[in-house]
């Protein structure tokens, strides 16, 4: 294990950092598990959080943890948490990974990466129903591709976020100097189209296809860490 640079992996909307759990088994160096607010509490208690909230809830789990360098591993709408937290500690940053991440331009947000209408109808629906899907949703389109005991445990544990995570505007400074898009190939949550869209936002320069659904970290948990592992390596090679 390489305890001079350590990993902060970012979970999804919905998710906690339980996700990670069979991933982390086989990454190689010391790892931070970042866990959004409110996790599996239920109801409308992250109702009135704003995406700073979010942002700084990551900076202080970031802070307490005691590892000097990292690399950020973001799935999903971790991408824009990613990109804030690449700005907020740049000079200890040394690589940024996105897992069919959101990497919005600066001065847009999660909402804005998608076409319209669904651009213009996210933010109506979010208001008028919540972040919330139905189950039949969250297992057509997170979980595909999951064995039903994980499944289920998803839906279980789902956690409506603030609406304000998915609206929020970010403006960040500059975009990661190191990274790489694991971009997944039978993901039914963000598109295909979308996911290429999104690496040519982070101007990455690497690209890793993924032959699973949305959540890698559940359905390929070794293959995942076996693509960061070798990331990680680069990194110390340079």
């Amino acid at each position: 294990m390489n305890d001079n640079h350590g990993i902060v992996l970012i979970h999804g909307a919905g998710l906690g950092n339980y996700v990670w759990s069979e991933t982390n088994k086989h990454l190689d160096s010391p790892t931070l598990l970042i866990e959004f607010p409110n996790r599996e509490m239920g109801g409308k208690v992250n109702e009135k959080l704003l995406f700073q909230d979010y942002l700084n809830s990551a900076i202080e789990q970031i802070e307490n943890w005691g590892v000097s360098q990292f690399t950020i591993v973001a799935h999903s709408i971790g991408g824009s948490i990613g990109l804030k937290l690449n700005d907020y500690f740049k000079e200890r940053v040394n690589g940024f990974v996105g897992i069919s991440a959101i990497i919005p331009k600066d001065g847009k947000s999660f909402a804005d990466v998608f076409p319209i209408p669904q651009r213009l109808v996210l933010p109506l629906l979010l208001k008028f129903f919540g972040t919330r899907p139905p189950e039949k949703s969250i297992k057509d389109e997170l979980c595909n591709d999951l064995e039903n005991s994980q499944s289920e445990e998803i839906v279980r544990r789902f956690s409506p976020e603030s609406s304000k995570l998915y609206t929020t505007k970010i403006n960040y400074e500059a975009l990661p100097k190191m990274s790489m898009f694991i971009k997944l190939l039978n993901d039914k949550s963000i598109s295909q189209e979308i996911q290429n869209e999104m690496i040519g936002n982070l101007n990455c320069q690497e690209v890793v296809k993924l032959n699973c659904g949305h959540l890698p970290m559940k359905s390929k948990p070794k293959e995942l860490a076996e693509i960061i592992n070798n990331y990680i390596k680069k990194i110390q090679e340079r």
